[in-house]
Formats: C-alpha cells, sequence, structure tokens
C-alpha cells in the first residue's frame, strides 16, 4: 500500500478521532454524548493499528508522527487509572514496598557487596597502615570516645532536620546514578563502606569499639539498609541501561526508572526515622547497651516487614494472575 492510499482511506476516521477529542474539555469525556463514547473507544482502537502499521511501513514520514501523538492523546481518556485514595497508598507502603525490594533481590545483593566489600578494604587499609589512625579520628575524638561523649545536642531538632535532608539526598543520588550506567551509584556505596571500615578499624585500634559501635548501630542499620536499597534501583536502572535486550535503551531505561522510583521513594522516606535516631538516641548519654538494643530492635522490624509482608500463597497468587490475564488487565 501507498503512502497516499492508505491516508486516503483513513484520514476521515482519523478526523473524527481529533474532533471529540478537541470537545473533551481538561482531559475528561464528560462533554461527549454516552451514545458517542463506544465509537470513541472504536476510533482509537483503529487509529492505535494504523499507528502499528505506520510504524512498520512509514517509519520517517510525518503520518507516523501526527498518528503517534493522536494516540497519546486518546489513550489516557479511555484507560485513565482510578484515583488514589489513602488506603491505597497505605497499602503500597505495607505490602508493595516489600515485594519490590524481594523483587530486586539480586541488585539487592549487589549494593551490599560494594558496600561490604569497601568496607573491609577500608578496615584492611587502616590495619596494614596504622598511622593513617590519628588522620581518619583526631585524638579529641578518641578523647570524647573514653569520656562517652561522643556528641551533643545543642539543638537536636535542627541536627535532625539537617541529618534527615543529606540522607535523602546522598539516597537520591544513588537512585539517579543509574542514569550514568550506575557509576556514580557505585561509587558511593563504596565511599560509604570505605569510610565506615576506616573509621570503625581507627576506632579499634583505639579500644573503642563499644562506645563507636552504640553511637553507629541505633541509626545506622536502617540508614545504611535505605542506602543499600536506593543504591539497588541504581544499579538496576544503570544494568537496564546497558542490556536493554530487545526494547530500546531510551525505553528500556524508562520502564527500569518508572518501576524502582515507588521502592526507591518509599524507603527513602523512612531515612526520616533514621535521622530522628541519629539525632536523638545515637549521641546521647543513654547506656550503650541500650542503644544497641534500639539498633537491633529497628534492624528486626525493618526486615520482619521487608521480608515478610505482603506475601501470598502460591494457590491464590495464581488465582490472582489467571483472573488478571482473564480480565486483560495486565499484571504487575
Amino acid at each position: 500500500m501507498t503512502l497516499e492510499a492508505f491516508i486516503a482511506t483513513r484520514s476521515e476516521r482519523w478526523a473524527q478521532l481529533e474532533a471529540m477529542l478537541s470537545r473533551s474539555r481538561r482531559g475528561r469525556l464528560r462533554d461527549i454524548p454516552a451514545a458517542e463514547l463506544e465509537d470513541f473507544g472504536s476510533l482509537y482502537r483503529l487509529a492505535a493499528g494504523d499507528l502499528a502499521i505506520a510504524r512498520r511501513d512509514f517509519p520517517l514520514d510525518n503520518i507516523t508522527t501526527y498518528l503517534n501523538d493522536l494516540c497519546a492523546r486518546a489513550h489516557p481518556l479511555l484507560y485513565r487509572s482510578p484515583p488514589a485514595r489513602p488506603r491505597d497508598l497505605a497499602l503500597w507502603f505495607a505490602t508493595g514496598i516489600p515485594r519490590a525490594f524481594r523483587e530486586r533481590r539480586r541488585y539487592i545483593l549487589v549494593s551490599l557487596g560494594i558496600m561490604v566489600a569497601a568496607a573491609v578494604a577500608g578496615w584492611l587499609a587502616v590495619d596494614l597502615r596504622p598511622d593513617l589512625r590519628g588522620s581518619l579520628v583526631p585524638q579529641s575524638g578518641f578523647d570524647q570516645l573514653a569520656r562517652g561523649q561522643v556528641n551533643s545536642l545543642p539543638n537536636a531538632p535542627l541536627l535532625g532536620t539537617v541529618i534527615i535532608t543529606n540522607n535523602i539526598k546522598v539516597a537520591a543520588v544513588c537512585f539517579l546514578g543509574g542514569a550514568l550506567a550506575g557509576i556514580p551509584t557505585a561509587l558511593i556505596l563504596a565511599a560509604n563502606g570505605w569510610m565506615l571500615g576506616t573509621i570503625a578499624e581507627a576506632v579499634h585500634q583505639g579500644g573503642y569499639d563499644l562506645a563507636f559501635w552504640s553511637l553507629i548501630v541505633p541509626h545506622g542499620v536502617l540508614e545504611l539498609s535505605i542506602i543499600v536499597i536506593a543504591g539497588a534501583t541504581g544499579l538496576y536502572v544503570g544494568d537496564a541501561l546497558l542490556r536493554p535486550g530487545l526494547l530500546s535503551r531510551g525505553e528500556a531505561f524508562s520502564r527500569a526508572a518508572r518501576s524502582s522510583l515507588g521502592l526507591a521513594a518509599g524507603s527513602a522516606s523512612l531515612l526520616i526515622v533514621s535521622g530522628i535516631v541519629e539525632a536523638y538516641i545515637s549521641p546521647s548519654a543513654l547506656p550503650a547497651l541500650f542503644k544497641l538494643l534500639v539498633g537491633a530492635a529497628v534492624g528486626t522490624a525493618l526486615y520482619s516487614w521487608l521480608l515478610l509482608t505482603g506475601r501470598q500463597p502460591a494457590a491464590r497468587s495464581r488465582l490472582a494472575l489467571d483472573q488478571a490475564v482473564g480480565s486483560g488487565v495486565p499484571s504487575a
């Protein structure tokens, strides 16, 4: 079929769809009579079929761009998602994030592996070069650890706000680093691990392990876990960009970023809790054992939520999948 024949036999129905779109206000079909709504759906489906033909036979012609724009305008009018409700948000947070976490488990392990490897390397570097200890932790820091004065709380609310903001920035950079093939993400994970390993070994050589870990563990279990999760989302996006499979790189990147955004943003919201703990509990004069127990309780709650909630029996999951396929609704 020639381009002229293709346009001549279909332009009338494209014009009808254009007219209906021009009558819709604010992206809604309320101004279109109910009797014409079925025609709108039919015209959209025919236009989508025409777009597929145009992409195959006339990929570089303006008609393909026109049809793509026409379908892009009509699609959200027919397939509008239901409005979000508070109950849906709570359900997503309770079960959606843990499911997304488990789906990304391979990238979670890679992200954790990068941080742990860097921490071990940092520990060994200071162990082999004890002279670096003074440059990592000054003598005044060891004096504070010896007296149990690991920090002061002149303005805990302000300190908490600064900590939360900084941690969210780090998590955001970890996620956005996927746009650069995940290289910035890997570097941030390695830098966090290296810093923890070097300082931990420097403190260990000074003999102040209990004071140090009672400062780090209460908030660090949650904070570092979230950084690892953010790193995993960035690595997943970077992997999709490097290995798009049958998709174009742009499409693979877009899909990976959209599917990971919920996990990254949802887990990052927990940095508010981490910042509060870091401002009020970690540097406080509370007994070291109590602060370690706080960290253990936070870690237990976090991983119980991530690993155990949102699971469905196999039969129930299969039934839900069959119903989704049978109804024509794509399963997540």
